[in-house]
């Protein structure tokens, strides 16, 4: 069943590790790649190394799956748990985001430079002007009678979801090369 909403999730895991036990966890992480690209729903991964100081590397690894349902289903199986019992004792610290809206729209693939800041603003911009001309222009002549806090309430909701399931999704699938 398609409900033209993007359920997609984004799960971002940050992890340091010393720098004599980089290959062995990188090893590990290939190999839990593995089993969650066999996972249903499971899109894709991403994985960005950088230094961190002399003797630390940092990781993040960026799971996609179509739904939450779904990622959780690969994060609280037995198989990943014990994939990554080994890795786990390699990373000094770890933290877990969870992205499913604003904060993923500009999610960049392995190894990837980030956008220059301007071409993502411009790209927000070119996204964000018809809909709040169409809500000026269609919807808020008709909430007058509200108050101010439920009107902007009821516009902000409007632009939000706009934003997150069908301009930003449509307009960084559109210019993915020119950012």
């Amino acid at each position: 069943m398609t409900t033209g909403v993007d359920r997609t999730v984004g799960v971002v895991i940050t992890r340091h590790v010393r720098e004599h036990d980089a290959a062995g966890f990188e090893a590990g992480v290939r190999k839990a790649i593995r089993a969650a690209s066999k996972q249903p729903g499971w899109i894709s991964v991403e994985v960005l190394c950088q230094p961190l100081t002399a003797t630390h590397r940092e990781y993040n690894i960026v799971h996609r799956f179509s739904d939450e349902e779904r990622s959780r289903a690969w994060e609280t199986s037995d198989a990943r748990r014990e994939l990554l019992a080994r890795v786990d004792t390699l990373a000094a610290d770890t933290d877990r985001q969870e992205l499913t809206g604003m904060e993923a729209w500009f999610a960049l693939p392995a190894g990837a430079a980030p956008p220059a800041r301007w071409r993502m603003a411009l790209l927000t911009w070119v996204g964000i002007w018809p809909p709040v001309t169409l809500v000026i222009g269609l919807i808020a002549p008709h909430l007058a009678a509200l108050p101010l806090a439920a009107r902007t309430a009821l516009i902000a909701t409007i632009l939000v979801t706009t934003m997150t399931y069908l301009a930003m999704p449509l307009l960084i699938s559109a210019a993915h090369r020119w950012l």
